[in-house]
């Protein structure tokens, strides 16, 4: 759906993910929460508790963006198959500065070590 003034103007896929480290007191898995929006318009969000456990909030929020982008590439990947090119690049939104650090390849932290980062 592309609204009628907005003909002709770049497709734009944007995400937005937050991370609740070791919410799950049970198991100290984290929760991991987000919206993907295209054009400004939700096509796909909800809530749910993280796979694995995270050793700290660096590595929850590290992986919840990793699902986000797995997400925006397959979302991606169907606009494509449909001549539809969204713009480069995709905006996604974290709102931790360490991970934001890590999924940049700018720093490395001892409580992140074990994460790997291209």
């Amino acid at each position: 759906m592309i609204p009628e003034d907005n003909l002709g103007a770049a497709i734009r896929l944007e995400a937005f993910r937050d991370a609740d480290f070791a919410a799950y007191k049970t198991d100290r898995k984290s929760m991991t929460g987000g919206i993907v929006m295209l054009n400004g318009m939700a096509v796909s969000w909800g809530a749910w508790k993280q796979g694995g456990v995270s050793l700290s909030t660096t590595e929850a929020e590290f992986v919840a963006a990793s699902e986000v982008t797995r997400e925006l590439l397959g979302l991606r990947g169907m606009l494509c198959e449909v001549d539809v090119e969204p713009a480069l690049p995709m905006q996604l939104r974290v709102d931790n500065q360490a991970a934001i650090e890590q999924i940049a390849g700018e720093a490395s932290s001892l409580k992140a070590k074990h994460v790997n980062a291209p």
